[in-house]
């Protein structure tokens, strides 16, 4: 919900005082402009292209930027492919909330020495790749991730900080779902808590994959049996989309996490399974040594 207070004019002092970055007030200038007949990320950095007269990489982190103050709400219209974006308002809370600050020296020098300046997508670095690098954050601020904790920083190259700023921005419309999900302590209750909040709902592997926050970001069909061994019904289907073919996944029941978690109970399972099989394969030799 938000506040009764008026939105600011886009060339305003007071939006300059609130927005610091050029490019930031161009997103909110679009996003302004067009509040009648809102716009998908594609047409919103078009737009933004238009005005700063240049290509613009972070239009995504802009937008999620701007939500530290005002409510943008996306939703799918049943015609579009992606979600668009209205601006709402200010939120109530707006002055006490903080947009992110940047992270100390020491902090960064660490995330660097526990990554030795290696990029935790793709292995490459600025001494031996000639490389730019970032420190990202894993769960990103606004789905709740930590700020300065090392658990939630890693380096990212350029290239894939980029391309994970992307696949954010192209989910934003399913941010409470991921909100629900991301934060959970394992890979299981990540993805399981995605399709509860994703209930009798088609689910990409894409968004899968953005939960699981494993580094092996394949095909989670692994996991998907794992949870189906757990008494979970998931269908599947697969479908082209912009020349990709995906697999799509929907929950239709689902059962209450085992006591000690789903981890344990899956090992648990793969063990009587082992048991089991051992027990078979040993049956005939003894028939035979008889």
């Amino acid at each position: 919900m938000a506040s009764d207070r008026p939105l600011p004019e886009p060339d305003s002092e007071e939006l300059r005082k609130v927005v610091r970055s050029t490019e930031g007030r161009a997103v909110y200038r679009v996003l302004y402009e067009s509040r009648d007949a809102p716009l998908d990320m594609l047409q919103i950095r078009d737009h933004v292209q238009r005005i700063t007269g240049s290509a613009n990489e972070h239009t995504g982190r802009r937008l999620r930027e701007l939500r530290a103050k005002l409510v943008i709400e996306s939703e799918r219209p049943a015609s579009a492919k992606r979600p668009v974006y209205r601006l709402v308002g200010w939120h109530p809370d707006a002055d006490n909330r903080s947009a992110r600050r940047k992270l100390s020296a020491s902090i960064e020098a660490r995330v660097y020495a526990t990554y030795g300046g290696r990029c935790a997508w793709c292995g490459r670095n600025s001494r031996d790749d000639g490389v730019k690098t970032v420190v990202d954050h894993v769960v990103p601020l606004d789905l709740g991730g930590p700020e300065e904790e090392l658990s939630n920083l890693q380096i990212l190259c350029r290239e894939h900080n980029h391309a994970k700023q992307a696949m954010f921005a192209e989910h934003t419309a399913d941010a409470e779902a991921l909100r629900a999900a991301i934060n959970q302590d394992e890979v299981h209750l990540r993805i399981g808590e995605l399709l509860k909040a994703k209930l009798n709902q088609e689910v990409s592997v894409d968004l899968i994959n953005l939960v699981a926050r494993e580094e092996n970001r394949g095909d989670p069909t692994r996991r998907l049996r794992e949870l189906r061994a757990l008494g979970w019904k998931i269908d599947s289907t697969r479908r082209k989309e912009d020349k990709r073919t995906l697999s799509f996944y929907t929950l239709r029941h689902w059962e209450p996490w085992p006591e000690g978690g789903p981890r344990a109970a899956i090992n648990a399972l793969e063990a009587a399974r082992k048991r089991q099989r051992k027990s078979a394969d040993g049956t005939p030799a003894e028939s035979a040594a008889r």
